[in-house]
């Protein structure tokens, strides 16, 4: 997956790692890194393959009327190479993502 590292791959990860362990769906992403969504969707496929992002499908209700969304959210992997990556080349914003002494994230 480094082998192709851009800026946009870059924002989402930043994205991911600001939510802190929770799960967001693709358009939260979009709207969070302002790219636009064949490039997020993209970015998010190759991260899944890759093993750094687990996805799964929401369940929605027989009265909901819309599409169902995917959520992601990285893994443990994915955690530790995307603050690898955002040291080496956004070092002023990995800093935000670095681990405390217990093995915590701050923002």
């Amino acid at each position: 997956m480094t082998e192709r590292v851009t800026q946009p791959t870059l924002d989402v990860l930043e994205a991911l790692l600001g939510a802190e362990g929770f799960e967001l769906h693709g358009w939260a992403i979009i709207k969070g890194t302002g790219r636009a969504g064949p490039t997020v969707y993209k970015i998010l496929e190759r991260l899944s393959g890759a093993g750094l992002l687990a996805g799964r499908w929401e369940e929605l209700g027989p009265d909901d009327n819309r599409p169902r969304r995917r959520f992601y959210q990285l893994t443990p992997t994915g955690i530790a190479h995307a603050r690898q990556l955002l040291a080496e080349r956004r070092p002023k914003t990995a800093a935000r993502w670095s681990p405390r002494p217990g093995g915590e994230a701050h923002a």
